[in-house]
């Protein structure tokens, strides 16, 4: 007998749950993870190192790939260049804290 449209849907978001939890679980770091660690380490070297020319070319890139993928080029400049300003004001990496929280250490690294 086949299977409702929504059977399988509930079925599938249930794995994908399970997924989820075995990555979490794993301390696996997503693709986002790795981007979002990326691009904090590429926007605070260039800023560190006052290659603004460099960090512009890289702002560059990132907006017309965005721009490629849809999104509104001014929109994507503008969201841009608002997380460059909080790095330079001392914004500091935004830190997952069930990564920490079952290890028993505190956001700042100490053990709690």
């Amino acid at each position: 007998m086949a299977q409702s449209r929504s059977e399988r849907l509930a079925r599938q978001r249930e794995r994908q749950r399970a997924l989820r939890a075995a990555t979490r679980a794993r301390r696996r770091p997503t693709r986002d993870d790795i981007a979002r660690a990326l691009l904090h380490f590429a926007i605070t070297e260039n800023v560190r190192h006052g290659r603004e020319e460099e960090l512009g070319r890289l702002l560059d890139r990132i907006v017309t790939s965005l721009q490629e993928q849809g999104f509104d080029k001014r929109e994507a400049e503008t969201v841009l260049e608002d997380l460059v300003d909080k790095y330079r004001a001392g914004w500091s990496f935004q830190r997952k804290r069930h990564l920490f929280e079952d290890r028993g250490i505190d956001e700042d690294g100490a053990e709690a």
